[in-house]
């Protein structure tokens, strides 16, 4: 039996949880797209990454996933200051976007293994 099985409120939250991981997926290939779209229109792509990380790094820590957060405002850091810079990026920063991005995604299939290892 899961922990807190009997409790109402912790199954509550343990769904709410699985809903948000299952969306992570969709997640992950947004980020993908928009490092993608980094190709055509570098500024703005910055710009959405940087707000896609943001919004990765509060809802992460929302729903107590906080390797999925942490990973974010690292992306959202990097984006940050390669805007910043406002020079034309460089497979080393491209790279680092593709790093911050497969970061994230292991963070949340180790929180979707957790998780799942909770429901047992």
């Amino acid at each position: 039996m899961a922990p807190d099985a009997d409790d109402p409120l912790a199954e509550q939250l343990r769904q709410l949880r699985r809903e948000y991981l299952a969306d992570s997926l969709k997640r992950v290939a947004e980020l993908r797209g928009l490092q993608a779209a980094l190709a055509a229109d570098p500024r703005a792509a910055l710009v959405q990454l940087r707000q896609a990380f943001h919004r990765l790094a509060g809802s992460g820590g929302s729903y107590g996933f906080p390797a999925v957060s942490a990973r974010s405002r690292d992306g959202e850091a990097l984006t940050q200051r390669l805007q910043s810079a406002g020079s034309e990026l460089t497979p080393k920063d491209l790279a680092a976007i593709g790093e911050c991005i497969r970061d994230i995604d292991g963070a949340f299939a180790q929180a979707r293994a957790s998780l799942e290892s909770e429901s047992m």
